[in-house]
């Protein structure tokens, strides 16, 4: 089983409705010195999602500034017990589309 930094959340919707979350994040091994990429699982009330993170910056800051820019690439969004059924098939597919756009990359 993968280890992941699990974090709960809320998240305010436009209607300022409260929205509880849980977000998995594990960091993925990379040849790019410019970024750094995250697989992240979403787990909201109704669904789960997946995304890529891509967070990228400049070396020449510290290490707490370092990363001005990131972007989320949701791949899929799905029922939780549809989710649940197939983890790993979509965790290794989701690799697999994350390593065309990215490059390699490796859990």
């Amino acid at each position: 089983m993968l280890e992941f930094d699990i974090e709960n959340g809320t998240w305010t919707g436009k209607d300022g409705k409260l929205v509880k979350y849980t977000k998995e994040t594990r960091q993925l091994s990379s040849h790019d010195d410019w970024s750094e990429y995250h697989l992240q699982i979403t787990r909201w009330p109704k669904t789960t999602s997946i995304e890529i993170v891509v967070m990228s910056g400049d070396q020449g800051y510290d290490s707490e500034s370092r990363w001005s820019r990131s972007e989320v690439h949701r791949l899929t969004k799905l029922p939780h017990a549809e989710f649940e059924a197939q983890r790993d098939q979509l965790i290794e597919k989701i690799l697999k589309l994350a390593n065309e756009q990215f490059g390699h990359l490796t859990l």
